[in-house]
């Protein structure tokens, strides 16, 4: 797989101001479990594991914030 053409740290920081406190205020914790090429996988945990938005959560809120702010080819997963 391709290296991504974005830096991690990057990507690091938008999720740590962006995402984290979001995902805390609704009871969550988040995770950034590894980045494969312009696959970013996360584990949700915390209320996350019972929410039944956690797909929109990850769709419209996580990828569409990364593929604005960083690369329009991001694709976010989740790990269990």
């Amino acid at each position: 797989m391709s290296p991504p053409a974005f830096n991690l740290e990057t990507l690091r920081q938008i999720l740590q101001r962006d995402v984290v406190p979001y995902v805390e205020l609704h009871g969550g914790t988040f995770e950034l479990v590894e980045l494969v090429g312009n696959i970013v996988r996360v584990r949700l945990g915390g209320a996350c594991q019972r929410c039944d938005a956690v797909t929109l959560t990850l769709r419209v809120g996580i990828e569409r914030l990364l593929r604005r702010a960083i690369d329009p080819a991001i694709r976010v997963e989740r790990v269990l």
